[in-house]
């Protein structure tokens, strides 16, 4: 009788509980998988990263961006995912910020940073304008000209409409945001010439 009482006042709690929404945080457990060594298990946690509202998915997918070469692409576009989806009033925007840093970071490989200007034109906020213009006289941390970050960044300011030749996004608008997403579209790549 005691162990019944027990169980129903468990079961009660249970549901209780259950009933306002609590639910196991994902992102402990996603943010185990992104540093699997199996490179499925992290494009499957990226995907689950793209599609979860949390603001923490953004920091994870940027790191996974910075520091998986596999799944670079992958994370770049689930970022812009996350750039379409997360529009906020807060200036500076901290997703657009958050990349232009990356773009604008001479530290880095050329390719992230190529990779992240093509972020922030895809995203399509003007807000990017200043970091593209930016990135438009990128150089290398030897000094040297960063030609596919120049690239880049001439590229996205046609698509946010800040230079003469207009241009159309690579992910067209109205995809991405606010749906669920089981495989991503494969972007340009960014060390080609243009």
């Amino acid at each position: 009788m005691r162990y019944t009482r027990l169980i129903c006042a468990a079961l009660a709690a249970a549901l209780t509980l259950g009933g306002l929404g609590c639910a196991i945080d994902p992102m402990p457990r996603l943010s185990e998988q992104i540093e699997a060594e199996d490179v499925q298990t992290r494009e499957t946690a990226v995907i689950r990263l793209a599609n979860i509202d949390d603001p923490r998915a953004v920091t994870a997918l940027t790191e996974v961006f910075e520091g998986d070469e596999e799944l670079i692409d992958m994370a770049a576009v689930a970022l812009v995912k996350k750039g379409r989806e997360l529009k906020t009033d807060e200036k500076p925007d901290p997703i657009i910020d958050g990349i232009a840093a990356l773009g604008n970071n001479v530290h880095l490989p050329e390719k992230v940073r190529a990779r992240a200007i093509w972020m922030l034109g895809e995203i399509g906020d003007r807000e990017a304008i200043g970091a593209c213009k930016t990135a438009a006289a990128a150089k290398l941390g030897s000094g040297y000209p960063a030609p596919f970050v120049r690239a880049q960044a001439t590229q996205a300011l046609e698509k946010l409409g800040s230079a003469a030749a207009g241009r159309a996004y690579e992910i067209p608008m109205g995809t991405l945001a606010n749906q669920e997403i089981s495989v991503f579209p494969e972007p340009v790549d960014v060390m080609a010439e243009s």
